[in-house]
């Protein structure tokens, strides 16, 4: 068989790493071989030694908290950090994604300017929220993402327990996923209040007004209610190691559950958050040094289910106003282009877990999550959606580089070793080191794909790629 395309180099499986070469028709992987010159095409590219993983995932993006970004910037971000596909979070603004009709001309939009492929979240209003749960499934929402901690009445709501309840019950019924940000609103706004009545309006106060209890309240009674509603719950940007403790003992009594940590929580310390104030703002907080070593031993101890961005592209002027008043600054900070070569730097080169792992975590595992079918492994029949990873290859970041509109970060000028030499979506070349970001829109919008309900939850409760190392 002639192929369309053959890309060569050190392929990233589930199963491991090895020299070989992929074959690809029509955007899908027809073959893989361990061995190079045994696949033939009309094109052949080779990458050496350089590593080919499958596209990695972003299940946490959000495109439009600052409307100043939008599709086309945040997709050509993805593109060049090596993200194929994003989930993209429904807080926009001005209107969350809470009805069809600003569904649909969402979907239009990434149809018309996305670079890669993008899922998409919905939310529900704030009050008698779920009666829009089944048209928004219906109409391809690849999930819905509720909060327990109000930022905006209207676009991003606290929801009262019994709606959250009667969600849980109807997403579970659609087979989705329900995802929250999960912050005790009443404890951290009393905390907040009291902080600036006390004029404690440092960086740190927006530590020391969020404690780990803010969290792991509102993460203990989330699970509680997944398990009596039999939702497929998920716990979104979790920053403390309790969290994940108690996100165990759930899933060991047959709750389905997942959780997620974002490179933030692994990478930044409370040390950083009193050294860049405003740019290391992040909700929840970056937490105590001996806290993210807690929460990075629960990752590499297979009980961290993926990693996201949470990709929040503000601008300086978003950050500067909090320089004196720590409250006054927008919380979140961007990671679409940086999140993969700082991680790759830290857990592959310096914690020494195993490229397939790494795509685990990066890949395969939100795929399964948000059944994204065709995504998350170089397999046969999977799209031919494929990132290169040059190693030694040092680069330094520089927030006013980014090609996301954001332009503040708490890693610029941060040396990273390894850099993204090409990125593939169903085998287009999207975004190349040397080319830059192509100028032909690759991407669209994708839903999930069906999939037996039991093999998906067992998905959730277990069954790591290899080990964490």
């Amino acid at each position: 068989m002639k192929f369309e395309k053959v890309i060569q180099g050190h392929i990233v499986t589930p199963e491991g790493d090895f020299s070989g070469e992929i074959g690809i028709n029509n955007g899908k992987i027809l073959e893989v071989s361990d061995r190079k010159g045994m696949l033939h095409g009309e094109e052949t590219v080779d990458f050496g030694e350089d590593f080919v993983f499958p596209g990695f995932i972003d299940a946490h993006v959000h495109c439009f908290s600052n409307p100043n970004e939008g599709i086309r910037k945040a997709s050509s971000a993805a593109a060049k950090g090596g993200i194929t596909s994003f989930l993209d979070m429904p807080y926009d603004l001005p209107v969350p994604i809470s009805n069809v009709s600003v569904l649909e001309e969402k979907i239009a939009e990434v149809n018309e300017q996305a670079v890669v492929d993008i899922a998409l979240w919905g939310t529900i209003p704030k009050e008698n929220g779920a009666q829009v749960i089944d048209e928004l499934a219906e109409a391809g929402v690849a999930g819905f993402k509720l909060s327990t901690f109000e930022t905006d009445p209207y676009r991003f709501p606290r929801i009262e327990d019994a709606d959250i309840l009667e969600a849980m019950k109807k997403t579970a019924a659609h087979n989705l996923v329900i995802a929250f940000h999960a912050e005790n609103d009443e404890m951290l706004t009393r905390y907040i209040e009291d902080a600036k009545k006390a004029g404690q309006k440092e960086a740190i106060h927006h530590n020391l007004t969020r404690p780990p209890v803010t969290e792991t309240t509102a993460v203990v009674k989330l699970l509680d209610m997944a398990s009596w509603s039999g939702a497929k719950l998920h716990i979104v940007h979790v920053s403390h190691a309790r969290s994940i403790d108690y996100v165990e003992w759930f899933k060991q009594q047959g709750t389905n559950v997942t959780a997620e940590t974002c490179y933030n929580y692994l990478l930044l310390t409370t040390e950083d958050l009193k050294k860049f104030g405003p740019k290391a703002k992040i909700n929840p907080p970056l937490r105590l040094p001996e806290q993210v070593e807690a929460l990075e031993r629960k990752l590499l101890e297979g009980q961290i289910d993926f990693i996201t961005s949470d990709h929040a592209p503000w601008q300086k002027a978003d950050k500067t106003i909090g320089e004196y008043d720590i409250f006054k600054a927008k919380s979140g900070s961007p990671g679409l282009e940086i999140m993969v070569p700082l991680l790759f730097d830290h857990l592959v080169d310096q914690k020494g877990i195993s490229p397939a792992r790494f795509a685990e975590l990066l890949a395969l595992a939100p795929a399964r999550r948000f059944r994204l079918v065709d995504k998350g492994s170089i397999e046969t029949g999977k799209d031919a959606d494929i990132v290169v990873i040059k190693r030694g290859a040092p680069w330094r970041i520089d927030e006013n580089d980014f090609l996301s509109v954001s332009d503040v970060s708490p890693f610029h000028e941060h040396t990273v070793h390894n850099r993204i030499e090409a990125t593939f979506v169903r085998g287009h070349l999207v975004y190349s080191h040397e080319g830059g970001i192509n100028t032909q829109t690759a991407g669209r919008f994708i839903k999930p794909g069906e999939v037996n309900r039991d093999e998906d939850k067992q998905a959730a409760l277990g069954g790591h790629v290899g080990t964490s190392k």
